[in-house]
């Protein structure tokens, strides 16, 4: 009995070290499987278009900068000149007053749909007649700077700098961007133009076709969720924070 012990024990061992072998085969061919399945993912979510997104907004950070800076210089003049002589603001908001009166009338799903069409219209505006030396999307960015700093002002005189927080924060988080980010791909195109007249190797027709892209895919659905933000979401923070909710 006893000498079957050292055979049954190398068979034991023998049979260990093929299971390890299987085992290791078997993790090899899980990880080789968990690395098709990671890259099938990543194939499928390149091919929606994210990451074209994704590059061409990251190569668009110069402009979006220059935009940003634009846009909070604009929006610091808007405010200070208004609080030097806030007579100033009726000029400001005098388009504002009827795109107000205009949306009392409206059911919310109207008014959600007013809200992201018109900046939808505005966004893709600024970025195709940036072919224009890029003058209309800077335009578009100083006068939506000023007027949110003469917003910024005279509501704070009256409700306090809380109550613009929770009144811009909630959506502007997102519309904002999405605003600016068109503005700054309006830019690149005039500047794309300056090029091109200048002799430079410049695609324009190529970075048409992909700022087009970009906008649709990217910068539309976020403005729709802006839109249902401000027309559902920030309503109901400024109520419970003034308490008529």
């Amino acid at each position: 009995m006893q000498e079957h012990y050292p055979y049954g024990s190398w068979d034991m061992m023998a049979m260990g070290d093929a299971v390890r072998d299987d085992s290791s085969m078997d993790d090899a061919a899980m990880n080789n499987a968990d690395s098709s399945v990671f890259e099938d993912a990543g194939t499928k979510v390149c091919a929606r278009g994210l990451c074209n997104v994704r590059n061409y907004i990251s190569g668009l950070m110069p402009n979006i900068i220059a935009v940003v800076v634009l846009f909070v210089l604009s929006g610091i003049a808007g405010y200070f000149y208004t609080a030097l002589d806030p007579a100033s603001s009726d000029i400001a908001l005098e388009g504002l007053e009827g795109l107000v009166e205009l949306i009392m009338n409206m059911t919310p799903i109207e008014i959600m749909l007013f809200i992201f069409f018109n900046n939808a219209i505005k966004s893709l505006m600024a970025f195709v007649l940036g072919l224009g030396f890029g003058l209309i999307p800077l335009l578009f960015v100083v006068s939506n700077g000023y007027i949110l700093g003469v917003v910024v002002y005279l509501e704070s005189q009256e409700n306090g700098f809380t109550y613009i927080l929770l009144g811009i924060l909630p959506h502007g988080i997102i519309e904002l961007p999405m605003i600016l980010i068109s503005a700054a791909m309006g830019l690149r195109m005039g500047i794309n133009v300056l090029n091109a007249l200048a002799g430079r190797s410049v695609d324009i027709k190529g970075e048409f076709k992909q700022g087009l892209n970009v906008f649709f895919r990217f910068i539309m659905p976020m403005l729709l969720l802006a839109a249902g933000i401000e027309t559902f979401i920030t309503p109901v923070v400024i109520g419970l924070f003034l308490g008529t909710i």
